[in-house]
């Protein structure tokens, strides 16, 4: 099952039902080319964990940023890109207190036995990043918990 993101509105509605499913110790992959979204979605995904979306930025060149959010909770927020091994803090479990949300986590495939799920946004085939339609793929062990929170509207089937 995919989701269709038609417009940046669809991206924010998603984001929410994505912020409806995760708790504490939870850490997903965010797959997707360059200008697929993923930093966008992110930014969606801090509003609706009400945290300050001014602030959201994509980690390309520091690695990692951190968001406080509700409930105590920050999201950290990891840019992979760039390396070729595991930083040592993604090694362990997630602590409660944090949820990871690892861009380019096909970069260091250790990684993927820790990710409650991947969503991979893709552009739609012959589309440009200014456009705003996407489909978004969804997988891993948390994939149905979470995909029972999409507005149906967004699903694709």
């Amino acid at each position: 099952m995919k989701v269709r993101l038609r417009s940046e509105q669809d991206t924010a509605s998603f984001a929410r039902a994505c912020a409806s499913w995760i708790e504490g110790g939870y850490s997903l992959g965010l797959k997707g080319d360059l200008g697929a979204g993923k930093t966008t979605f992110v930014r969606y995904l801090i509003e609706a964990l009400k945290g300050d979306i001014r602030a959201v930025a994509s980690p390309t060149y520091t690695l990692q940023h951190e968001y406080p959010v509700r409930d105590g909770l920050t999201v950290e927020h990891w840019d992979l890109y760039r390396l070729k091994e595991l930083p040592e803090e993604l090694f362990g479990r997630t602590p409660k207190s944090v949820v990871r949300v690892i861009e380019w986590p096909e970069r260091c495939p250790e990684i993927n036995e820790s990710l409650m799920i991947q969503i991979t946004i893709s552009m739609l085939v012959g589309s440009s990043s200014e456009s705003d339609e996407r489909v978004v793929g969804i997988e891993g062990q948390e994939s149905a918990a979470l995909l029972s929170r999409i507005p149906p509207e967004l699903v694709d089937s």
